[in-house]
């Protein structure tokens, strides 16, 4: 397997450095990810905002492109410089938003921001739980990494 283009099973043993960096390296594309579900949102937003949601529009998509721009800006971290902290984020974060999601689907709240179709939420859930995966999987590499120390 290319270890460039797909990080390993996050639950595989961590049996080399390469296999710690590949999965170190997944949680940055669970960042890539994160963002360009954000894009996606901050998209569908602003191209259909209903005439009651129009007010709303400019400031709900910016607020979606700006946690997108930081998604990428932190997935570019992570990829360069894997650490131990940014997938331990990301995996707090990936839990909240599913805890959010289940809990709205629960009560019959609305989900996320006005305006946004059905099957969006149905994107967005299913990228949080790869996300999720993909961020365990960069705790354990990076973890990993850690007591190796700094590999160039």
């Amino acid at each position: 397997m290319n270890r460039r283009i797909a990080p390993p099973q996050p639950f595989a043993p961590v049996d080399s450095a390469e296999t710690a960096a590949a999965l170190a390296r997944g949680s940055a594309i669970a960042f890539w990810i994160w963002g360009a579900v954000g894009l996606m949102q901050a998209g569908l937003v602003w191209f259909l905002a209903t005439p009651e949601h129009e007010a709303m529009r400019g400031t709900t998509a910016g607020f979606a492109v700006f946690f997108a721009a930081m998604a990428f800006l932190v997935g570019r971290v992570q990829w360069r410089r894997p650490n131990r902290l940014l997938p331990g984020f990301g995996m707090v974060w990936a839990v909240y938003e599913l805890s959010a999601l289940s809990v709205s689907l629960m009560v019959g709240a609305p989900l996320g921001a006005a305006g946004l179709p059905g099957w969006s939420f149905g994107v967005a859930g299913a990228a949080m739980i790869l996300c999720l995966l993909l961020h365990v999987g960069g705790l354990r590499g990076a973890t990993a990494l850690a007591k190796d120390g700094p590999t160039a």
